[in-house]
This record gives structure tokens, sequence and C-alpha cells, in this order.
């Protein structure tokens, strides 16, 4: 592990005081490097801790601190505390995990090659079973209930809707071309949809499932993420080095924002102003002012940023 401030332990701790903090912080997975940067969304020092090769997907528990960070190349998921910035396990895991995400009991995975969602106690990391879904799995997102996921089957063009409890597929909702990234709107109402190869962004009635409407974006969106409010939509483009600003209740992009080369993943800072965006070919993470949809400032991050999540405030 290496630490780039002796200051930032304080800090992390402030953000999971009940008081919270002044600024947000963001994990950036660098996939070429190995590692997972602790980034201040303000003027802050980053820190950065190993995580071994090719790490690809990131999600953070609900206590705000607990990060699960896959590795499909090596089947395995490396749980780290962002508080004191140290690997806390490594759970093996068969298939390739690739996207997580977790309630305080579980963490559920996507496996890339089997098609599957992998479920896993998230103190032991045993597996307790596995749940069919479509091909190639990608992004996976769950409900405020915890009981209900949504997963990207990239390459059967559909999002599978999955029964937790019952752990089974209950329907898969045909959407655009290459779905991989996925997004809920604050009230659990919408789903958003990247896809990738028809550059557009499926917007999905989680009460019906079924798709309400599908919006050109441009072209390759690899990344989808919705302010606290529901009242922007950010979506990376990777083959246009750009953001796309969709207003939330129009769903009409309102703005294109150059940032660096091949975004992929991006994430909204709690307070709904900001976006940050991993820029793959550029080794940057860029801010993104949403209202007045400019690059604030760009960071460097060494090692092939592409996933990243915000820490809650």
């Amino acid at each position: 592990m290496r630490l780039l401030t002796p200051g930032l332990a304080a800090a992390l701790l402030a953000l999971a005081s009940p008081a919270g903090a002044a600024e947000a912080t963001i994990a950036v997975v660098a996939q070429n490097g190995g590692t997972l940067r602790l980034l201040p969304a303000g003027d802050g020092e980053a820190a950065e801790i190993d995580v071994g090769e090719a790490p690809a997907g990131v999600a953070v528990a609900p206590d705000g601190r607990t990060l699960y960070v896959t590795d499909p190349d090596h089947g395995r998921v490396t749980v780290i505390d962002a508080v004191t910035r140290r690997i806390t396990a490594r759970f093996p895991v068969k298939g390739q995990p690739f996207g997580a995400a977790a309630t305080d009991e579980f963490v559920f995975l996507t496996d890339w090659t089997r098609g599957l969602v992998i479920k896993l106690d998230a103190m032991s990391g045993a597996e307790e079973g596995g749940i069919k879904v479509g091909k190639a799995p990608a992004a996976i997102v769950l409900d405020a209930s915890g009981t209900r996921a949504f997963v990207a089957a990239r390459e059967d063009d559909a999002v599978s809707v999955v029964d937790l409890k019952g752990q089974s597929e209950a329907q898969a909702v045909k959407v655009g071309r290459a779905p991989f990234a996925l997004a809920l709107s604050p009230d659990g109402g919408r789903l958003y949809v990247a896809n990738v190869q028809s550059g557009d962004l499926s917007v999905i009635d989680v009460a019906s499932r079924r798709e309400l409407k599908r919006v050109p974006v441009g072209k390759m969106p690899y990344g989808v993420a919705v302010t606290p409010d529901g009242r922007r939509i950010a979506v990376t483009l990777q083959h246009d080095g750009a953001l796309a600003i969709l207003d939330g209740q129009s769903l009409e992009v309102t703005g294109k924002v150059k940032i660096g080369s091949y975004p992929e993943g991006v994430a909204i800072t709690p307070d709904g102003r900001t976006a940050a965006v991993a820029n793959w070919m550029d080794d940057t993470v860029s801010f993104v002012d949403l209202a007045a949809a400019r690059v604030a400032r760009t960071v460097p991050a060494k090692g092939g940023p592409r996933n990243l999540v915000t820490l809650p405030e």
C-alpha cells in the first residue's frame, strides 16, 4: 500500500462520522496500475492502495466505508476499509467477477463468463448461491430494499430483473445494443441503461418493467449516473471523449462537455453538483460542474482509471 498523505486519515474519519465532511471522496479503480485511489472531490491529497493486477469493478457497502473491488482475471474480490485505507480481506470467487453491489449482509457479483449473479456472505466471503441471468453480465444495481437486482446482460441486449430472495431471474427487459452501465433514479422508479453499441440510453419503468424511451446520446456510452434529486443524468461517451448531460424530466440532452480520452466510469458527488469521470487513456479524473456544463478541474489518476464510486458523506 502506498500512502500519499498522512493527513488523509483524519479527513476520512470525518467522512465516516455522523456529522459528515465538507468534501466527498471518490474511490477510483485503476486497472492497469492495480490500485484503488481515494480521491477527495475538493483540494485534498489522494491515497493509493495496491489491490493487485487488473481490478475492474468497485462497490461501496451501506456503511459508506467498506469497498469491494472485483478482479475478473484472477477470480477474487478485495475488501478495503476506506477509513483505515487497509485491505481487510480477499475472497476467492469462481468464474470472472466483474460488477458488484452490496448490502450489509451480502455482496452480489456478476460473473462475466458464466452468466451468473453470485451471492457472497459479506463477512466470510462464502458463496451462498448463483442466479442464472443473461449473457456477459456487466453492471449490477440493487433497489432500496436490497431484494431485487438489475443486471446489464451485454450480449443479450437486455436487462435481467432478479429476485434475490427467490434467487431467480424474474424477467429480461430488451434495451439497446450491448448494455453495460446502469443507474437507478433516487426514487427507484426508473432505471437508466447505457447501451454501448447503439449509442443510446434506455429508460426503463421499474414498476411495469418496460422500456419507456431510448435516447440517442453519442458514441459508445460506457457509464451513467444520476444526481440525488434526479434532475440530471450524466453519461460518459467513450469515443466522443465527452460527458452528456440529460434533463431528468424531459430526458433530453441539454449539454455535452469535452473531457479526457476514453471516459468510462462516472459518479455524482452527494451534493449533486459535480460529476467525477474516469478518463482511461489520459490517466486522469475530470470533475464536471453539471449546472454550468463545464470541466471544473482535472486531476492525475495514473494506472488507467476505468471505474469509480462516490463514498457517501
